[in-house]
């Protein structure tokens, strides 16, 4: 039996798939038409900046979930928000790799996320660079676009095409670049993008065949978990437990590599 929660609902009765595809590419378009501003970074932290542009991405994106369907509590990166236990709850990033972005590295993405409490019910990525949508339904599959794809299938963490992000800031930082400079001799290659949902995504593609991270926050994991887990993936925190939205850091990929990092990857006190 099937207890997931419904799908809410769009206002205008359009499906809700192409309601939301809508609105990123909305968004999309307007964060590249931005490209030229004389952008000014605003420093959350000494390695963690954020512009007007990811402001006025998340506030339109916010407005668009208000005027779109009835169920709107909004979470997000910039404004801040919390989940309610008993509703439905958007989260957005609306700028996954804003250091990328502003840098003029074209890789970064829009985040929006769905959940029923806590739990996920759907998670959507855009790269408006390579005009790619990477979505994924409860019970539906991930798709990029309109193509459906399934995790890699390599069974084995040695020679594994790995995936990774550096916290920020933290004790997390550190221990990931040691832990990396451990393992790299049997890894056949990794790569390190600057935003964790692309990565996440691309995992769920088949474009890597493992993604570790140590620490990653609510609207970074969100998409990524419900597109992994729907393209016959698996995810754990970093202790190897069941991921949630709370968890600490991110270890996803099919079940039989990530079983085997969590064996292999002991001995490297990585945690």
């Amino acid at each position: 039996m099937n207890n997931s929660p419904p799908i809410p609902n769009t206002k205008n009765g359009k499906p809700f798939n192409d309601q939301i595809i809508e609105i990123l590419i909305s968004a999309g378009e307007f964060l590249n038409s931005s490209k030229n501003y004389n952008l000014k970074p605003i420093f959350k932290s000494k390695k963690d900046i954020v512009t007007k542009i990811d402001i006025e991405i998340e506030q339109f994106i916010s407005d668009q979930i208000i005027k779109n369907f009835n169920h709107h509590n909004i979470l997000g990166e910039e404004n801040g928000g919390e989940l309610l236990n008993d509703d439905y709850n958007w989260i957005i990033d609306p700028i996954d790799g804003t250091k990328n972005f502003f840098y003029g590295h074209p890789h970064y993405s829009i985040v929006l996320g769905l959940t029923y409490g806590d739990k996920i019910i759907a998670g959507f990525t855009y790269d408006p660079n390579r005009k790619e949508i990477f979505h994924a339904i409860q019970n539906q599959g991930f798709y990029i676009n309109d193509k459906k794809f399934k995790v890699s299938n390599k069974m084995e963490f040695d020679n594994c095409f790995l995936s990774a992000e550096i916290p920020g800031s933290g004790i997390g930082s550190q221990k990931t670049i040691d832990f990396i400079q451990k393992i790299y001799a049997d890894i056949i290659g990794l790569r390190i993008s600057g935003s964790a949902a692309l990565s996440l995504a691309y995992l769920a593609s088949g474009r890597s065949d493992l993604f570790i991270c140590y620490k990653l926050n609510i609207w970074d994991q969100i998409a990524g978990i419900i597109q992994i887990t729907e393209a016959g993936g698996k995810v754990v925190d970093r202790y190897g437990k069941k991921v949630t939205l709370s968890s600490e850091g991110i270890i996803a990929g099919n079940e039989a590599i990530v079983d085997d990092f969590l064996i292999k990857s002991k001995s490297y006190s990585w945690i």
